[in-house]
């Protein structure tokens, strides 16, 4: 087992930054497995106004690359999890970015479009099978990060912002 460290930013600014990697896959013969975890770009939600009735959304892409270099393969299967941290203030389930004189403004990260499932710890799994070359196989896996900003926060104006850590445990 080897770890990596591998950090990237989502913004609101709200930054996701890759965290830790944890290296293992399966297969037959001698191979080797690594991910990497990017975020496209900082999810931005723009202007806020908790005047308005409804919530502030936007979404970010979370890339999986994941890359199994063998000698001898048969078959090699690699299998992770996608983790989001809490973030320095709050909670998984209470994210909040700090902004002026302290201010904080809540919001959270979601797996779905309906925004139901909280993105967490190991929230979203995914495997897939691949014939390895000596070269290397790499696959790409990109996963939506659905955020949103709760409407009605009466907070002092200005920026806010809060780095989110993305982990892929594989």
């Amino acid at each position: 087992m080897r770890t990596r460290v591998v950090v990237s930013a989502l913004t609101a600014a709200l930054a996701l930054a890759p965290g830790a990697s944890l290296a293992g896959c399966t297969g037959v013969g001698a191979f080797t497995c690594s991910a990497t975890v990017s975020v496209a770009a900082p999810l931005a939600f723009g202007n806020y106004d908790p005047a308005v009735a409804t919530p502030k959304d936007n979404t970010t892409t979370i890339t999986v690359v994941g890359k199994v270099t063998a000698l001898v393969a048969l078959l090699v299967t690699l299998s992770y999890t996608v983790s989001l941290d809490a973030g320095p203030t709050g909670s998984i389930a209470n994210r909040q970015m700090t902004g002026p004189v302290g201010g904080t403004l809540g919001y959270n990260l979601y797996t779905d479009n309906a925004r139901t499932t909280v993105w967490g710890l190991n929230s979203v799994s995914d495997s897939y099978n691949i014939t390895a070359s000596v070269i290397g196989t790499t696959v790409t896996r990109n996963y939506t990060a659905y955020g949103r900003i709760p409407a009605a926060q009466y907070v002092a104006p200005g920026g806010y912002a809060s780095t989110i850590t993305v982990t892929v445990t594989y």
